[in-house]
C-alpha cells in the first residue's frame, strides 16, 4: 500500500495524459452524472470523456502519483477562462461524437451548458475536476489535491467554486471552507453548487 508520505504532486506531463484518464475514467464511472450521460459501467465513454476534457481544460492540473502511476488529478482555472466560448465548443463536438457517440454528447452539452448558466459572475477559481483512483481512496490523496487548490486560491485572492453531483462529497468539501449555495438539476441528477469565500 502507498503512504501519504511516498506521494509526489507534479504538474501533469503529456506523456501521462492517457493513464490520468483512465485513472479518472474508474473515478468517476459510478458518479450519478456520469451514469445520466453515458450509462452504467461505461469505462470507454468515460476514458474518452476526460482525455477530450484534459486536452481543451485552461488553467494547471495537478497529478498525485506513487513515482509514476497517477492516482489522483486537480484541475483548477480562473473564472476568466472557465467557460468555452461558442466556437471552442463547435471545435470539441466532433470529437466528443466519435469518442462516445451523438447521443452522450448532447447529454454532456446539456449538462455542461446547465453548469455555465449557474456560474458566478464574481472573479472565482474553478475546480474539477478533482478524482482519486477507487483503489486509492482512504489514503489522504483527495485532501492533500484540496489542500493544493486551496493554497492556490488563497494566493490569488479571490473565491473557490464548484459543482458536486454527489450528496456525500459535500461534506468533504465543507473541511475546505466551501459552502452549498443552490441545488439545481442537471440531466435528472441534483447537484450541488458550492463555494468558498476568499478567507
Amino acid at each position: 500500500m502507498t503512504r501519504v508520505a511516498d506521494i509526489q504532486i507534479g504538474a501533469l506531463e503529456p506523456e501521462q495524459v492517457l493513464e490520468a484518464s483512465r485513472m479518472l475514467a474508474r473515478a468517476f464511472v459510478t458518479n450519478p452524472l456520469h451514469v445520466a450521460a453515458f450509462g452504467p459501467s461505461r469505462l470507454n465513454k468515460n476514458e474518452a470523456f476526460f482525455r477530450a476534457g484534459l486536452a481543451v481544460m485552461k488553467g494547471p492540473k495537478f497529478v498525485a502519483t506513487d513515482g509514476s502511476q497517477p492516482l489522483g488529478l486537480v484541475h483548477w482555472v480562473h473564472s476568466s477562462q472557465c467557460q468555452f466560448s461558442g466556437l471552442e465548443k463547435l471545435h470539441m463536438m466532433p470529437a466528443m461524437i466519435g469518442g462516445f457517440g451523438l447521443g452522450s454528447a448532447l447529454k454532456v452539452g446539456l449538462w455542461l451548458s446547465a453548469w455555465s448558466r449557474h456560474d458566478p459572475d464574481e472573479p472565482h477559481v474553478h475546480l474539477g475536476p478533482i478524482g482519486v483512483a477507487p483503489e486509492a481512496r482512504g489514503r489522504g490523496i483527495g485532501q492533500r489535491l484540496m489542500e493544493h487548490y486551496c493554497d492556490a486560491i488563497d494566493r490569488s485572492g479571490d473565491a473557490g467554486y464548484l459543482e458536486t453531483d454527489r450528496p456525500e462529497n459535500v461534506r468533504f468539501y465543507q473541511r475546505f471552507g466551501f459552502m452549498t449555495t443552490s441545488e439545481i438539476d442537471v440531466l435528472g441528477v441534483p447537484n450541488f453548487l458550492m463555494r468558498r469565500p476568499y478567507i
